[in-house]
């Protein structure tokens, strides 16, 4: 039954936050018409309008912040990432009447996959896309590269492999790379620039698409005042210049980033610098100059207007954007007023799809917001003449189409409230469960629940129709069932919190309420410090009072407050902490002293781990017998050593001379296949307990620790494969860790339960921080993905768990540590870890409402995506994994008290 509990929990849990996000988490429907040249088909034209050119040419420079391309001769002493592109400045101060220089603006999350979405359909992405940039499928809606190739044109494309995921089929010549290895910097790079002049060359295509990613990927790997981006940069500007050369009066060159980056290198929020990316045109033919028509900045799903039109294609169906006049200026009789057809062209475009998906939604625009558009829409077409050009008719409408764009945004905005309300009403009705009662709950009587639930969870809307009712009505009837005939009552509850338990609730309150205030999650990772020492200085004076002097209890509280303060220099940075700084050996040096240092500390500090370990397991009796014996003695110094040896070589910038990578690969990868060996054995056979017959006596070894010495063997397994996914200069964190958590699991194990599952869930909170993360999606290490594994083919299931497993190694690791905490009598009956499991989901589910509150609350604050967002699905993530150790650590616990019945059974009975 405490197996079914947990797995109960542990389902509930991510049913309620599935549930809550799918209110929260914005979404649009999309609508599968597909534009046709019989739409609007221009006088005397095959299609919409007259094509201004023949050829394009476009360069996608993966992460190509704005700045980047700006050129200041006034800088004397430029950072690595400034004046490393002069090519923009030269060809706009030598072809001022060819050129356009422009911000270039992405909606946030600016994710590559989505910005590959936005910058092809012309649509805006929602939050949970985001999900999409992993293994990215077909786009069905329209783009301008679906209508390109129906109407002939040949594409030709080079570069990230992202591209054959969503459009391969439309492509004429495709030379894909693979993308995915961020620590890769040149062979996406060298292989578009080995391939495009040559391309260009050829008489038999119509636009070329490259996607340069070395200057994200040198981003992601060191940071923007890394010399590695200054070397990309300039590579990258020397390529433009030879293009521009091969550019034609037919054809128009256009080079612009999908995104920014941070001053860490990281992109996926919405700061400034992440979604402010750059946009370069070089016209072939003139570009006529008109003041009032050039804008500094324009958004990317501009561009899909933009590029269809001036190729004289039709616009995708779906698409918000708006045509950038300025390049549709020749100076060329009559070009004044092509422009002006191409935006009315434009508007009727936009305007058909909002009557398009307000007809298929229902409900989705409100009646007052589409009664603004429509009427000025008519007032926009009532000036307009296809005679005459008048400014004040193309300047209604781009008003116009920009009402459009902003009203969608925020309606895309919107949110189903009855929904996060119903899920976190489902919540406290679990906690309210699980606290007032004393006996099991028979998790049977929610059933019914299922059905219902499925029914509500599919409906289009949940809160029309009867399943939501019905839900709610029988969550109330399962929840009486289960409460009525032995709850304890709310009276009774508090009547039973002591004055030890005050503290640990205040603190408790606080870290609760603190989610809604921004600042609180901008340094939660310090806060959550603080509170970690401050329970334990109350538990010391707590043992100080019952205990009085203790050399033990103070040299136990002093090791734990110390090593979890050194473990917060290991903490990561957020792009909000300008204060920040990382130590020296979390940074990139790779100056030859400074490597050997990190090298050698890891090394120290790893093998001075895993002795420890062993002889903390032998003191306590856990090794006397048992595959737990072998495991310890054998194995882990077998992988330390592969470790060892894989550091060496790997840190070693000639190692390529010594070694090939895929062998220097299979090093980590014989580490994790040894790791899951040992994993396996133990939990197959974890019974440490051993019995000893003396001639007068037995002995028995191991009985105080039959619990939480096999979790600890675990616990000590992990650690080789957890130190290469961190490397080497994060790696010293663990060993800091476990010593805070061992000492802390002596100084609490006295403590009330509440005491001791805060703690806990302060070092889940604190683990999870000083392994260098944070809660924003630009702290993800995708680097975890590439230990052993520099080529992943087309599965990203090896990549994905690694990077879950990093950045979710704190909470496994507290969890496998429970029991070492949570248990000190050898009685079986108050060794079950049935409560502390239960009382673990209360903390986590409590924790995850008030996530959920502060999103609901502020959902329309400036920072909901960049802050509140992902801190609400961290605190997700976290919740979830502990019910998943939840249910490991009981089916452990279940095997291990089994098989030590049966073996004391058999060796007490002889004796």
């Amino acid at each position: 039954m405490t197996v079914g509990r947990a797995l109960f929990l542990l389902i509930s849990l991510l049913f309620l936050c599935l549930l809550f996000l799918r209110g929260f988490l914005l979404t649009k429907t999309e609508i599968n018409r597909f534009s046709t040249c019989h739409d609007f088909r221009a006088e005397g034209q095959e299609c919409w309008a007259p094509p201004r050119y023949k050829r394009a040419v476009l360069l996608l420079v993966d992460a190509l912040r704005h700045d980047f391309t700006q050129y200041n001769p006034d800088i004397t002493q430029p950072e690595p990432w400034q004046n490393k592109m002069p090519i923009f400045r030269e060809l706009l101060q030598k072809h001022p009447d060819r050129t356009r220089h422009m911000e270039f603006i992405a909606d946030p999350p600016s994710a590559t996959f989505l910005r590959l979405k936005g910058l092809t359909t012309g649509g805006l992405p929602t939050f949970v896309d985001l999900g999409s940039n992993f293994g990215a499928n077909e786009i069905s809606e329209d783009s301008w590269v679906r209508q390109l190739s129906e109407r002939g044109k040949r594409l030709v494309f080079l570069g990230d492999d992202t591209w054959m995921g969503i459009y391969s089929r439309y492509f004429h010549r495709a030379f894909p790379f693979p993308s995915f290895d961020v620590w890769d910097l040149d062979t996406v790079d060298n292989g578009v620039w080995e391939h495009l002049l040559p391309q260009m060359s050829t008489p038999d295509w119509d636009v070329i698409v490259g996607h340069f990613l070395g200057v994200d990927h040198a981003g992601h790997r060191y940071h923007v005042n890394h010399p590695a981006l200054a070397a990309k940069l300039g590579q990258v500007n020397d390529w433009i210049g030879r293009v521009v050369e091969e550019i034609d009066s037919d054809t128009v060159l256009l080079v612009f980033g999908d995104h920014g980056m941070t001053t860490s290198g990281d992109h996926g929020g919405e700061t400034h610098d992440e979604v402010t990316s750059s946009l370069f045109v070089y016209s072939g033919s003139d570009l006529k100059s008109d003041p009032g028509l050039e804008m500094g900045r324009v958004y990317q799903t501009d561009l899909v207007p933009t590029l269809t039109l001036l190729l004289g294609v039709p616009t995708p169906f779906s698409s918000l954007g708006s045509v950038i006049p300025s390049l549709f200026l020749s100076g060329g009789e009559g070009d004044k007023l092509d422009l002006q057809r191409a935006m009315m062209v434009n508007l009727n475009q936009v305007s058909r799809y909002i009557d398009a998906y307000s007809e298929q939604v229902a409900g989705e625009f409100s009646g007052s917001d589409l009664a603004v558009i429509r009427e000025q829409i008519a007032r926009a077409k009532h000036g307009y003449n296809h005679e005459v050009y008048s400014e004040g008719t193309v300047r209604e409408i781009r008003e116009t189409l920009q009402l459009i764009r902003d009203t969608c945004a925020k309606q895309w905005a919107r949110f189903d409230i009855p929904l996060m309300v119903f899920s976190m009403v489902l919540t406290c009705l679990l906690v309210v469960a699980l606290v007032v009662t004393e006996t099991p709950i028979s998790w049977v009587s929610f059933l019914p629940i299922i059905p219902a639930a499925a029914l509500s969870f599919e409906s289009l809307s949940l809160w029309s129709g009867v399943t939501h009712p019905v839900t709610v009505l029988t969550m109330i009837v399962c929840t009486t069932y289960t409460l009525y005939p032995r709850g304890k009552g709310i009276t009774d509850l508090f009547k039973s919190i002591t004055p030890p338990d005050l503290p640990s609730l205040t603190l408790l309150a606080l870290l609760c309420i603190g989610f809604t205030t921004n600042s609180f999650v901008l340094v939660e990772d310090y806060t959550a410090l603080f509170f970690f020492s401050t329970l334990l200085s109350l538990n010391y004076l707590s043992l100080l009072r019952q205990h009085g002097w203790n050399t033990q209890h103070a040299a136990l509280t002093l090791t734990a407050l110390l090593s979890s303060r050194v473990s917060a220099t290991f903490y990561g940075c957020r792009e909000e902490q300008f204060w920040c700084d990382r130590t020296w050996w979390l940074g990139d040096d790779q100056e030859p002293r400074v490597r050997s240092w990190r090298f050698g500390a890891a090394l120290l500090a790893l093998i001075s781990h895993q002795y420890g370990m062993y002889r903390y397991l032998r003191g306590s009796g856990s090794l006397g017998m048992g595959v737990v014996r072998v495991v310890m003695g054998v194995l882990q110094p077998l992988k330390c050593g592969l470790v060892a040896v894989y550091w060496a070589l790997s840190s070693n910038p000639t190692h390529s001379a010594v070694v090939s990578e895929e062998t220097l690969n299979w090093i980590p990868r014989s580490v994790y296949l040894v790791t899951i060996a040992s994993v396996l054995l133990i939990a197959l056979r974890p019974a440490v307990t051993l019995v000893v017959q003396y001639p007068d006596k037995y002995q028995i070894y191991g009985a105080i620790t039959c619990y939480s010495g096999p979790l600890l063997a675990i616990y000590t397994s992990l650690i080789p494969t957890l130190a290469l996914l961190l490397r080497q200069g994060p790696s010293l964190v663990l060993p800091l860790l476990t010593i805070q958590l061992l000492s802390s699991s002596h100084l609490l194990r006295s403590s009330s339960t509440l005491t001791k599952l805060l703690a806990l869930h302060l070092m889940t909170l604190q683990f999870f921080f000083s392994t260098g993360h944070q809660a924003a999606v630009q702290q993800f290490d995708w680097n975890a993905a590439f230990v052993g594994f520099t080529n992943h083919g087309s599965s990203h299931v090896i990549p994905v768990g690694m990077i879950v497993l990093r950045t979710l190694m704190g909470t496994v690791l507290v969890g496998l540590a429970t029991p070492a905490m949570m248990t000190s009598q050898p009685e079986w009956e108050d060794r079950t870890p049935t409560s502390y499991i239960t009382g673990s989901a209360v903390v986590v589910l409590v924790k995850c409402v008030w996530a959920a509150l502060a999103c609901t609350i502020h959902r329309r604050h400036l920072m909901i995506w960049n802050i509140f967002t992902p801190r609400l699905i961290i605190e997700m993530c976290l919740g979830a994994c502990t019910c998943v150790m939840g249910v490991v650590v009981c089916g452990v616990v279940w095997w291990t008290e089994r098989l030590t019945r049966d073996y004391l059974n058999k060796n007490l009975k002889r004796s």
